[in-house]
C-alpha cells in the first residue's frame, strides 16, 4: 500500500462539512471500533455534539471534543482523536475489574486463588481519549495526531478530569471472532458481538444494565482462549497502547466488557507530553518563551527534533506538525540571568505559524518537540 506524505496536514474542530469524509474513514476501521461507526445519522449526532461543546464557555457533562486531521492539499480528512470530557454523564459506564480472591480449607491444608472479574464504575466521571484513527494510506501520523488531544486538553484543563483514561480494542481472533465476547457475553446477552458492537455505539447502553451478570465471574470457568484474551489488545491497537504507556499511562487490570479489551489510565497533569510542552510567544521573527516546561527549559533549536505546533485556543484549536530541516533550524538567543528563553525564527518557520494563528491576532502557542522515533 503506498503513503501518502503531505505537509500540509492540519489538526482542527470537526465540522459539518466533514460528514462525507468521516463516514468513508469509518468504513475502513472494521469491527470493534463503536466510537465511529459506518452510520450518518450517529456521525451526524456526533459532529454536532463536538460542534457544541467547542462553542461552549463552561463545562458540561455532556461534552465531547472531536479532531479531525485534514490534508489541505486535497481538503479531505484522513484521521480523527476525540475526548469525551466525563464518563457515565448521559449512561451508565461499566467495565470488569479483575481481581483475586483466596480460599483456604483448614480441613484439607489447601489453598485455591481464583482471579474473577467483577462488574464496576470505578471510571465514571473520568475523561476518556478515543477515536484514534488515521487513514492507512497516512499512516505514520497516528502517533503526533494523538498528542494534540493532550494539548487541547493543556488549553482548557477546567473541561476535563484530571483522570485521563483510554480503551483499547480487544483481541479478535483468526477468524474474526472475540474469545472473549464468545465465552462472556453471548451467554448474557444472547446475540453476536456485531449486534452488541452495533448498539452500544449508535444507541442506548440501557441493555447492559439490564443484561449483565451482578456476580463475579471466575475466569478458571472460562474457556483458555477465552481468559487469554483478558487484557489482550487487538493487534491493531498495540502501537497505540504502546504510546499511552510512553505518554505514562498505566494499565489497573480493567477491562472492555464486551471484548475484554484493557483499558489504562492517567493522571492528565503527568503525561510527558503535558510536561515536555512549553507555552511561546511570537514577537515579530522572535519566539519568547511564556512558561517552561518540566525540565525548565524546550530545546527548540535541536535540528533531529520535529515540533508540534499549537495555538492556546479552545474553540479555534489548530495543531500542525513542523518539520525541521537544516534550514529552518530555530537559532536561540543569549541566556541571560533572570530572562526567559528566546529564539529567532525565520520565515519558513513563521508561515508555519501563521496557519495558526488566532482571528484576534493571538500570537501565543504550545510548542512540544517530538523525536525522530516518536515520527511513526
Amino acid at each position: 500500500m503506498s503513503r501518502i506524505v503531505s505537509d500540509q496536514l492540519i489538526v482542527r474542530p470537526v465540522q459539518e462539512h466533514d460528514l462525507d469524509d468521516l463516514f468513508e474513514l469509518a468504513g475502513r476501521v472494521g469491527l470493534g471500533m463503536t466510537s465511529l461507526p459506518p452510520d450518518k445519522d450517529v456521525l451526524r449526532k456526533k459532529i454536532q455534539a463536538s460542534i457544541n461543546s467547542f462553542v461552549r464557555t463552561a463545562a458540561s457533562g455532556s461534552d465531547y471534543f472531536l479532531l479531525v486531521m485534514e490534508d489541505q492539499a486535497r481538503s479531505k480528512v484522513v484521521g480523527t482523536a476525540g475526548i469525551y470530557a466525563k464518563t457515565g454523564s448521559a449512561q451508565a459506564f461499566y467495565n470488569y475489574r479483575l481481581t483475586s480472591l483466596t480460599h483456604y480449607s483448614l480441613s484439607l491444608d489447601r489453598q485455591i486463588r481464583h482471579d474473577t472479574l467483577n462488574l464496576t464504575n470505578d471510571y465514571t466521571d473520568c475523561s476518556e481519549i478515543g477515536t484514534l484513527i488515521v487513514d492507512p494510506d497516512y499512516r505514520g501520523n497516528g502517533a503526533w495526531l494523538a498528542k494534540c488531544r493532550y494539548l487541547l486538553i493543556q488549553n482548557a484543563p477546567s473541561r476535563f478530569s484530571p483522570t485521563l483514561i483510554a480503551s483499547l480494542r480487544g483481541y479478535i481472533d483468526g477468524r474474526g471472532m472475540s474469545p472473549f465476547w464468545e465465552g462472556v457475553g453471548r451467554k448474557f446477552f444472547a446475540m453476536d458481538f456485531d449486534e452488541a458492537d452495533r448498539l452500544s455505539g449508535r444507541e442506548s447502553n440501557q441493555f447492559i444494565t439490564e443484561l449483565m451478570p451482578r456476580h463475579a465471574i471466575y475466569t478458571s470457568l472460562l474457556s483458555d482462549e477465552a481468559r487469554e484474551a483478558i487484557g489482550r489488545p487487538h493487534k491493531d491497537s498495540e502501537r497505540a497502547l504502546n504510546l499511552l504507556y510512553k505518554e505514562g499511562f498505566r494499565y489497573d487490570q480493567v477491562v472492555d466488557i464486551f471484548d475484554a479489551g484493557p483499558y489504562v489510565a492517567a493522571d492528565s497533569r503527568t503525561l510527558l507530553s503535558m510536561k515536555n510542552a512549553c507555552r511561546v510567544r511570537k514577537k515579530g521573527d522572535a519566539l519568547i518563551q511564556q512558561s517552561a516546561n518540566h525540565n525548565g527549559a524546550i530545546q527548540l533549536s535541536l535540528t533531529d527534533n520535529d515540533h508540534l505546533v499549537a495555538n492556546t485556543s479552545l474553540a479555534e484549536f489548530r495543531a500542525k506538525k513542523i518539520t525541521i530541516t537544516d534550514s529552518m533550524c530555530l537559532k536561540q538567543g543569549a541566556i541571560q540571568s533572570g530572562q526567559p528563553m528566546s529564539w529567532t525564527a525565520n520565515t519558513g518557520y513563521l508561515s508555519e505559524l501563521a496557519q495558526l494563528s488566532l482571528k484576534n491576532g493571538d500570537s501565543d502557542f504550545q510548542c512540544l518537540a517530538i523525536k525522530k522515533r516518536d515520527r511513526r
